[in-house]
């Protein structure tokens, strides 16, 4: 491999948690882990309000909140004004990655598998973005001859790369025993694939910074979180549980070995830093929040609205649109769009439409609104279903928060909130134990520059990207809302190399100009089958 006088190693494991991780690290699943990061120092990362993919990678990338860089969630509204719900692409990040910053000083930068990394921006390097289906994978990859040279790698397969949104789909529809090997050893093959891509750029084709994401863990958590945490182990497994534990211990072997093979390829020179977008625990409850809005008043769903038939536990991701299409306009006020974003829209008269109350009411209806989320929403016992209540300035700080939620809610067992309508109540307990995003993530960095056998105190995620550019030797923006925390580094090191503010970031307009591969009405029913296999958008 082609040595650089400074090269950084970002290791994106999606959806990572220590409660997962040491575990495995402990009972000899992931040696080299354990190894590797007993060398150097390690953390907790938390993640944005609310800890999902879209806006916790995106704040990693730009070193900004999501209120600043104004991806808030998998689908958000086209505008302001408008009631369309469209996918995030790359145009919709208004702050500069870290990306193009290492290309235009000079350097070459990688980025396989971030999500809305499409259309790709031109940079000095190569982009293979995430989330995107088979078909449209190659049209949004950079340089545009990429894919030719990959596919001389042996076994290259681009369907087993890419999500295949059908296949997850079919392997969670009421979660049958004989439906779990099948979907493990699914994404065992797409992390192979991965893998021997990032292996053949290392070896071909280096950069100054390269970042990939592993994003098998967050599937694989998801469906299996009862096989991998032990605070969820019954006294024993079943003999087919047994083996879905054991392929899910496969998975993570596996990892462990590409993640050794990535340190040695990367050398001793190499600074390498691993990060999550979040982290995971149990979700044990469903809480129907449109169907609570309903039974309180402040929704009114059309009279042809029907029930979703044989999956209770859906939480209305097959069509997003559907919570949109069956409301009464005229008399609902309050509504989530979204199971994602875990957030309630206030519909306000002038805004997406004539209906709703009027501005002046905003404040008043809000804090009313609050006020019955946290006394009314409760289970059978009264006890409170809501952990947490913040308004939309105090998730989303920022310029760009016209399209958040005016309401966002933490559930007290963190889980993803459900937009259907529901029989029998608005709130409803799983049938078994599921995995399900909390803020909690992983940090860990080795390398000649890094502090040894160090424990962080937890850091936010929008201080990753500061850390990279620091490693790179690159002056912070003075406009990065992230920082270089100090404690990662050796005091040696620091002292030799002083901390440099540089000049803010370039507009978007600077460095997104490039054409648009959009999906097309397949692609967005594949994406919409693969939200739903997940069953937490």
């Amino acid at each position: 491999m082609k040595n650089f006088d400074k090269q950084t190693i970002l290791i994106g494991l999606d959806g990572a948690s220590f409660t997962v991780l040491d575990s495995l690290m402990e009972d000899g699943t992931m040696p080299f882990l354990k190894k590797f990061i007993s060398r150097g120092c390690r953390g907790e990362l938390t993640s944005v309000t609310p800890p999902l993919t879209p806006p916790a990678w995106t704040s990693l990338a730009t070193g900004c909140r999501p209120g600043t860089h104004g991806v808030l969630d998998f689908l958000q509204f086209e505008s302001p004004k408008s009631r369309y719900i469209k996918w995030i692409s790359f145009r919709d990040i208004r702050r500069e990655t870290i990306w193009s910053i290492v290309s235009r000083h000079g350097m070459r930068a990688g980025s396989l598998n971030f999500i809305a990394m499409n259309p790709p921006p031109p940079i000095s390097g190569y982009v293979v973005p995430g989330f995107v289906s088979w078909r449209f994978l190659k049209k949004n990859s950079w340089p545009t001859d990429l894919f030719d040279r990959l596919k001389t790698i042996p076994g290259f397969d681009l369907k087993e790369m890419a999500l295949n949104f059908r296949e997850e789909e079919k392997a969670v529809k009421g979660c049958q025993k004989e439906e779990y090997e099948k979907w493990i050893l699914l994404h065992i093959k797409r992390e192979r694939q991965w893998f021997q891509v990032i292996r053949y750029l290392m070896q071909n084709d280096p950069c100054h910074l390269m970042g990939f994401i592993f994003d098998g863990l967050d599937r694989i958590q998801h469906i299996c979180w009862r096989f991998l945490d032990p605070d969820c182990f019954p006294e024993s497994f079943l003999p087919w549980e047994e083996k879905t534990r054991q392929l899910c211990l496969q998975y993570f072997h596996e990892l462990d070995g590409f993640i050794e093979e990535i340190v040695s390829l990367a050398g001793q020179e190499a600074n390498i830093f691993i990060a999550s977008d979040h982290g995971f625990g149990p979700t044990k409850e469903i809480l129907y929040i449109n169907q609570w809005l309903s039974e309180q008043g402040y929704l009114k769903w059309k009279g042809n609205v029907q029930i979703p038939e044989g999956d209770q536990e859906s939480l209305g991701v097959e069509s997003p649109y559907r919570s949109l299409l069956f409301l009464d306009w005229e008399k609902t006020k309050a509504y989530a769009a979204t199971a994602s974003s875990n957030g309630i829209m206030i519909q306000v008269a002038g805004k997406r439409g004539k209906e709703g109350i009027l501005p002046e009411e905003y404040s008043n209806f809000r804090l009313e609104l609050m006020e019955k989320l946290q006394n009314n929403c409760t289970d059978k016992e009264g006890k409170p279903l809501i952990k947490k209540i913040l308004t939309k300035e105090e998730s989303f700080s920022g310029n760009s928060i016209d399209c958040a939620p005016d309401l966002s809610l933490v559930l007290r067992d963190s889980g993803f909130f459900s937009v259907n309508p529901v029989e029998g109540g608005y709130f409803h307990n799983r049938a078994q134990i599921r995995g399900t995003h909390r803020p909690e993530g992983v940090f860990a960095a080795v390398g000649p520059g890094i502090r040894k056998s160090y424990a962080l105190a937890p850091l936010s995620i929008i201080n990753v990207a500061p850390q990279l550019l620091y490693a790179l030797g690159i002056p912070i923006p003075e406009n990065m809302e992230g920082q270089v925390v100090t404690e990662v580094f050796d005091p040696a090191f620091l002292k030799l190399h002083p901390i440099k503010i540089g000049a803010p970031t370039l507009p978007p307009e600077g460095y997104r100009d490039v054409p648009v591969q959009t999906e097309d009405s397949e692609g967005q029913e594949q994406i919409m089958l693969r939200l739903k296999s997940l069953g937490y958008v």
